[in-house]
C-alpha cells in the first residue's frame, strides 16, 4: 500500500503549527453598484405632486372666495336687508301704560316700525326719552326677536300739590318726588298743599323745586303731625328766604329754617312744651329758626 502526504491549505504560523487561512482563496462578493433610478423615480413622483396641489389651489382659492363672498351677503340680507328683522310693535304693560293715545312715549316708539332691530340702539334712546321726558323714573327699551321690542316704564311718584300766587298770576300743579311739575291746572285733594314764592313763573315738566327742598317739607309735614297730633293744612316755601311756613289745624304758622334738619327744630319745640301750650295758646306763629336745641330759644307770638 502506498500513502500519499494531504495537502495543507494556508500556512502554519510559528513553531506550534497554528492554522492561518489563506485569504488570498477566500473569494469576496463584489458590492452592488447603486444607481439612480429609484431616487429619480421617487422625485419625479414628488414633484408631480407638488404641480398637481398647485394647480389645484389656484382653482380652490377662488371658489371659497366666492362661497364666503355669497356666505356673508347671506347674512347680510337675511339680517340687514330684509323685513324678517325689522320691527313690528312695540309691547308694554298695560298697567303702567292704561290710555295708549296719550301716552308720548309710546307714540314716540311708533317711530321705529320698520327699523332693522339689529341697528337700534337702545342704551341712546333710553337716555333721550329720559331727558325729554322726566316725569319718568324707568325707561327700558329690551329687544325681542324677530321683530318686537318691550318698553317698560316707572313714573316718579305724584307728592304734592304745588300753588303759584304772585302779581295776579295763579297756576296749580302736581308735582312728582323728583321736584318736576306733571300735570298743570288740576289737583289732587289727597295729596299735601305747598305755595310757591319765587322769581321765576314754574313751567310744566321742568323742576320747579329742588327735590331736596320738596323732601325738606315732606319731612316737615309728616313729623309735625305725628309728633304733635295736630294736621298741617298747608305750607308755604319761599326760596330767597330758605325758610318753609306750617299752617297748623289751629291757624298759626310754624317757621323752619331750610339749612337746619327737621328733627334739630322740632325737637327745640317739643322741649319748649312744659311752657308753650300749642294746644291752648292763641299763637300766631312759633319761630324755629334760631339755632340751637332747648326750649329757651323757641320764638313766638300770639295773636
Amino acid at each position: 500500500m502506498f500513502f500519499f502526504k494531504k495537502k495543507r491549505i494556508g500556512k502554519t504560523m510559528g513553531t506550534m503549527g497554528h492554522y492561518r487561512p489563506n485569504l488570498s482563496n477566500i473569494t469576496r462578493k463584489k458590492p452592488i453598484k447603486k444607481t439612480g433610478f429609484l431616487e429619480t423615480n421617487t422625485e419625479k413622483k414628488i414633484l408631480k405632486n407638488r404641480l398637481t396641489q398647485r394647480r389645484f389651489s389656484k382653482i380652490l382659492r377662488p371658489i371659497v372666495l366666492i362661497l364666503i363672498g355669497l356666505t356673508l351677503y347671506g347674512i347680510s340680507y337675511i339680517f340687514i336687508i330684509s323685513d324678517i328683522f325689522a320691527i313690528k310693535k312695540t309691547d308694554y304693560d298695560h298697567d303702567q301704560i292704561q290710555v295708549e293715545d296719550e301716552n308720548p312715549i309710546l307714540a314716540y316708539m311708533q317711530n321705529f316700525k320698520g327699523t332693522n332691530i339689529f341697528l337700534l340702539n337702545e342704551a341712546d334712546e333710553e337716555n333721550y326719552l329720559k331727558s325729554t321726558y322726566p316725569q319718568y323714573k324707568k325707561v327700558n327699551i329690551k329687544k325681542s326677536l324677530p321683530g318686537t321690542l318691550i318698553l317698560e316704564l316707572e313714573e316718579y311718584a305724584m307728592v304734592a300739590n304745588l300753588i303759584y300766587e304772585q302779581d295776579g298770576i295763579s297756576r296749580k300743579f302736581i308735582i312728582n318726588e323728583n321736584g318736576i311739575a306733571i300735570n298743570t291746572d288740576t289737583e289732587d285733594l289727597s295729596l299735601p298743599y305747598v305755595y310757591f314764592e319765587t322769581d321765576k313763573v314754574p313751567t310744566e315738566n321742568q323742576e320747579v323745586i329742588k327735590p331736596e327742598i320738596l323732601q325738606f317739607i315732606l319731612e316737615a309735614i309728616n313729623d309735625f303731625e305725628s309728633k304733635f297730633g295736630m294736621q298741617i293744612l298747608d305750607t308755604t316755601y319761599y326760596k330767597i328766604a330758605r325758610e318753609v311756613h306750617l299752617q297748623t289745624e289751629r291757624y298759626f304758622y310754624v317757621w323752619l329754617d331750610t339749612e337746619l334738619t327737621v328733627d334739630e327744630q322740632l325737637l327745640k319745640l317739643k322741649l319748649s312744651l312744659p311752657k308753650l301750650d300749642i294746644y291752648e295758646e292763641d299763637l300766631k306763629y312759633i319761630d324755629l329758626r334760631i339755632s340751637g336745641q332747648t326750649g329757651d330759644k323757641v320764638v313766638y307770638m300770639l295773636n
